[in-house]
């Protein structure tokens, strides 16, 4: 067997080799959790979409029921539009504590999907790293 000799220009051409993988596998990771977040939000907006035509359609039956229970279409629909508004106040004066649940809850969401690539990566690592440390005692 040859011995390798100690190489500066060996030694440079590997720790290069090394940043240029390690560049690619953080940018392929980045894109991967991207990709993850950008999926979930399209997941969420469609869901959004169609709860919004769900309530909408929901609104026009309550119009028309209440229409006929008090006799007249204008008032079952200035009725619900009444509901509304009582609604649209009771927002108005829970608002600061409604932001920062919903605040609270997209942070979570946002990290957990963000993280659960990350801890994928560490269960495989320690898997490799048992498994490694398994051969070598053999």
């Amino acid at each position: 067997m040859e011995e390798e000799k100690f190489s500066l220009s060996g030694t440079f051409q590997k720790t290069k080799e090394y940043v240029d993988s390690q560049f690619k596998l953080v940018k392929l990771k980045t894109i991967e959790r991207s990709s993850r977040l950008i999926a979930s939000l399209v997941v969420d907006a469609t869901k959004l979409i169609l709860t919004l035509f769900v309530v909408f359609f929901l609104c026009l039956a309550l119009g028309f029921w209440l229409g006929e229970l008090l006799g007249s279409y204008s008032l079952g629909f200035l009725a619900t539009a009444g509901i509304f508004i009582v609604i649209i106040i009771v927002i108005r004066i829970f608002e600061p504590a409604l932001e920062s649940k919903f605040m609270d809850l997209s942070i979570r969401r946002f990290l957990a999907k963000w993280n659960d690539e990350i801890e994928e990566e560490e269960e495989e690592l320690k898997k490799e790293q048992f498994d490694r440390e398994g051969t070598t005692n053999e």
